[in-house]
């Protein structure tokens, strides 16, 4: 359409627009879809917080479903009923997405609401007061679960003190304290033009979208910008164990070492990786510690991968008084994928796994949406899924290995538990890494 910037496409055919206000616009079009998975992305996580504003970016999520200068929130809820969409949004570490997925004849009636509520939530007291409660009854959910709660206290034995380390909900004391002018402050200073994508997938017209985007509310406008600075690659710690005591009838384990981050080509091998040492029913740690013994139900693998770094370990939930022969196991598989080459037959289905896991997935409007909106937001290269799958068929058993090595030595690995005996835990621990301390 006349006067809107020009687009400018990539090699994998992404159409890519910067507006005079500084927002980027990217689509993807998918031939095949009726449907438009449609998100705004917002460079704000937890990782961008200070010390005393950890949960502000996770609450402020919250606020955004509370309605906006034209949308009342029930208003809002109803719009995206009637319409039979989807509307969502999530909070990491690194960002803020407010996703939604509609058919494409309903596009025109979507953006405008879930434009406005990003660039132009209300952000009233009253709603505030609200959603910190339910922020707070979140937290003590999690605290209540074990099972999640072991994820929430591994980052801070990986990372330490840096804001990787922090869960992403916050603290009870920063969101209880948080008030109304706070927040909207928080808002003006973080939602910033320069730091939001609008992304889409699916049977999507870029200049429609450039259009709406333009239009429908000015994204970021008018707040003064606050210093949020990355905080960068967190700095080497030492491995350290983070232990919280529950009288549950399971013990919840998680061991992990620093991993691949965004956009690191290893991220391929990690796939490769995660597939044969835990990610599928056929795959090592599965056999040996369930299928093979019974010491547990729920055992995998697992990585989170954020920008300048990431973590890749092992789970499992296991009764006390399995826990050290499970360990063992898991010890004993640890050391021979880093010692031994994978055989061809292992690697060649390693790879068919990871990379038809990719494609299925790739399927959907909706992830396409998500890595499109990731890569943009981030300054990652954007690939096709044909590229992506020909890295993971380059991958070789050399680099299982070397990848192996790196992220399960002993003397880098930490681990967080939850359960009714930390000296247990501790010393259950030793034969996966003997270096943390047992007491």
């Amino acid at each position: 359409m006349p006067g809107h910037p020009a687009a400018t496409e990539s090699p994998q055919g992404h159409l890519i627009t910067r507006l005079p206000s500084g927002v980027t616009v990217v689509s993807e079009p998918m031939a095949s879809a009726l449907s438009v998975a449609l998100g705004v992305w917002v460079r704000t996580g937890a990782r961008h917080e200070r010390d005393s504003e950890a949960g502000r970016a996770h609450l402020l999520e919250h606020m955004l479903f509370r309605g906006t200068k034209h949308f009342g929130s029930q208003e809002i809820d109803e719009r995206f009923d009637a319409l039979g969409g989807d509307l969502n949004a999530a909070t990491s570490r690194d960002e803020t997405a407010v996703v939604a997925r509609v058919l494409a004849d309903e596009l025109d009636g979507a953006f405008p609401m879930l434009g406005e509520m990003v660039s132009a939530p209300l952000l009233r007291d009253e709603d505030l007061a609200l959603e910190r409660r339910i922020v707070l009854e979140e937290i003590s959910m999690i605290d209540d679960d074990p099972e999640e709660l072991v994820f929430e206290l591994l980052p801070q034995a990986v990372f330490g003190t840096h804001p990787l380390g922090r869960p992403v909900i916050g603290t009870p004391e920063v969101v209880g304290g948080t008030d109304g002018d706070t927040m909207r402050a928080f808002h003006a200073g973080r939602y910033r033009p320069d730091r939001i994508v609008v992304a889409a997938a699916g049977a999507v017209d870029h200049e429609r979208l450039v259009a709406l985007a333009e239009t429908a509310v000015p994204l970021g406008g008018g707040g003064v910008p606050e210093d949020t600075t990355d905080p960068g690659v967190a700095p080497p710690t030492a491995p350290r164990v983070v232990f919280r005591a529950r009288a549950t009838e399971q013990v919840q384990v998680t061991v992990a070492g620093r991993g691949p981050g965004m956009g690191d080509d290893r991220r391929f091998a990690l796939r490769v990786l995660d597939t044969i040492l835990g990610g599928t029913p056929s795959s090592r740690l599965f056999r040996a510690v369930r299928e093979d013994r019974g010491l547990a139900y729920a055992v995998s693998t697992f990585d989170d991968q954020h920008r300048g770094g990431g973590m890749a370990g092992v789970y499992l939930g296991t009764r006390a008084d399995n826990l050290a022969e499970a360990l063992q196991i898991v010890a004993v598989e640890l050391d021979r994928i880093r010692r031994d080459l994978v055989d061809d037959d292992e690697l060649h289905r390693a790879k068919q796994n990871a990379r038809a896991r990719l494609l299925l997935g790739l399927e959907s409007t909706q992830s396409r949406m998500h890595v499109l909106g990731r890569a943009v937001l981030h300054g990652l290269d954007l690939r096709t899924p044909e590229q992506v799958a020909a890295s993971i068929d380059a991958v070789t058993a050399e680099d299982v290995r070397d990848l192996a090595r790196e992220l399960y030595d002993p003397a880098g690995l930490s681990a967080a538990g939850v359960g009714p005996d930390e000296d247990a835990f501790r010393a259950a621990l030793a034969p996966v890494a003997s270096h943390l301390p047992t007491a």
